[in-house]
């Protein structure tokens, strides 16, 4: 499974479910880039400069870490894909690459208009912790409930940021979506309802395709 939807949509989550319902692992190129930059790799590096400017990673190198993953005995039943593919080539090269399974498309569909709601609230502490100006705002304004540390804004959650995410989605991804749609293997979702009620969607539509 693909699941598809612009940034901040909850499709991670969505994903992480998925993967722990069906028992399959979420192949996730955020995931495996954020692994590199841990590392400090070559690609780790080039990875943080132009993530950190809400650019995406070179397909070249994407498609790597992707192939590499692909190989692992867990990943031999199936698995979830969670931001990938993000192009036509890269799903070109995703479905030559899978021609032999039953690939389908789940989008997370939500509103440009409630994405900017969720990331711009959104605040970070530099211990970690999370924090949303509507939905989990911390006790105390501006400070983190943990270690009274000042909140910040992530660079990829500024509003210009955003709306360059949301370009680049509606862009690149968006277009992606109607080849699901014609070989009639796109399952499509409100993400804009509570995340239980998402996933519930998701699965009951699942069941038309004997997942």
């Amino acid at each position: 499974m693909i699941v598809f939807g612009p940034p901040g949509s909850g499709k991670g989550t969505q994903a992480k479910r998925l993967g722990e319902k069906f028992k399959l692992p979420v192949i996730s190129t955020g995931d495996l880039l954020r692994k590199e930059i841990e590392l400090k790799t070559e690609i780790g590096k080039k990875a943080q400069k132009l993530m950190s400017q809400g650019k995406y990673v070179p397909k070249e190198v994407v498609d790597i870490l992707l192939l590499n993953r692909l190989k692992k005995a867990d990943a031999r039943a199936g698995a979830i894909f969670d931001g990938y593919p993000r192009t036509m080539e890269q799903q070109e090269f995703l479905v030559k690459r899978l021609h032999n399974h039953k690939i389908l498309g789940v989008l997370v569909d939500v509103s440009d208009q409630e994405i900017n709601k969720r990331l711009g609230g959104r605040r970070a502490c530099i211990c970690g912790h999370i924090y949303h100006l509507k939905f989990n705002p911390p006790k105390k304004a501006g400070r983190c409930d943990v270690c009274g540390e000042k909140l910040f804004i992530r660079n990829d959650d500024k509003p210009e940021v955003i709306k360059q995410r949301l370009g680049i989605y509606h862009e690149q991804t968006e277009p992606l979506l109607e080849y699901w749609t014609n070989v009639k293997s796109l399952i499509r979702v409100d993400g804009e309802q509570k995340i239980e009620k998402v996933f519930k969607d998701i699965v009951k539509k699942l069941q038309n395709y004997k997942i």
